[in-house]
């Protein structure tokens, strides 16, 4: 093996762009490379600078995906009685903008959809204080609720993006450690 350029990683070197080598004193091309610093070649260190790069930008992803699927509690609904009837008293609800993994028929989308094409639905859900109950979903409300989830989803792609941007700007680490996340 003839070395013509050696990148320093933590557990191995990557020789000429092609071979990596186990940091390991028992192995024969570790020894090489050794001999090859011992002689004057300067083993280039890795640039941290794009692995946290992309561990930021998971990160921006993560809190937008959080913020994406974040339940709304802005509506009101009449309440549906134990027999299915639709009483005279309101209550603010919680409407789940995620599907739940053990429940396919929670698909926000499809929630929104049924009840628009229907008029109106029962609506299975918690009240702010956190008890059960169950509202009719109106077809206003949904479309209401689909506009506010689109507006949501949209400004938080917007500021993920922009954020993003920023960070596959930086020059350094200390300039990407400067990039505040919203949380």
């Amino acid at each position: 093996m003839q070395i013509q350029k050696v990148k320093e990683f933590e557990k191995t070197y990557l020789v000429n762009n092609s071979i990596t080598v186990p940091k390991s004193t028992d192995n024969s091309d570790y020894q090489r490379i050794q001999k090859w610093i011992a002689e004057g070649g300067v083993a280039q260190k890795e640039d941290p600078l794009p692995e946290f790069q992309k561990q930021k930008i998971l990160k921006i992803k993560s809190i937008r995906d959080q913020k994406n699927t974040a339940p709304l509690t802005d509506y009101k609904a009449f309440l549906i009685d134990d027999e299915g009837n639709k009483t005279e008293q309101e209550s603010h609800f919680v409407f789940y903008t995620n599907m739940h993994q053990s429940n396919p028929t929670s698909n926000p989308e499809s929630i929104i959809s049924r009840t628009t094409e229907l008029g109106s639905m029962p609506y299975f859900t918690k009240n702010l204080e956190g008890k059960k109950i169950t509202v009719e979903l109106t077809a206003e409300i949904a479309a209401l609720i689909k506009k506010k989830i689109f507006e949501r989803n949209d400004k938080n792609y917007k500021i993920s993006s922009s954020i993003e941007e920023l960070i596959n700007k930086a020059q350094s680490v200390e300039e990407l450690e400067a990039i505040q996340l919203e949380e």
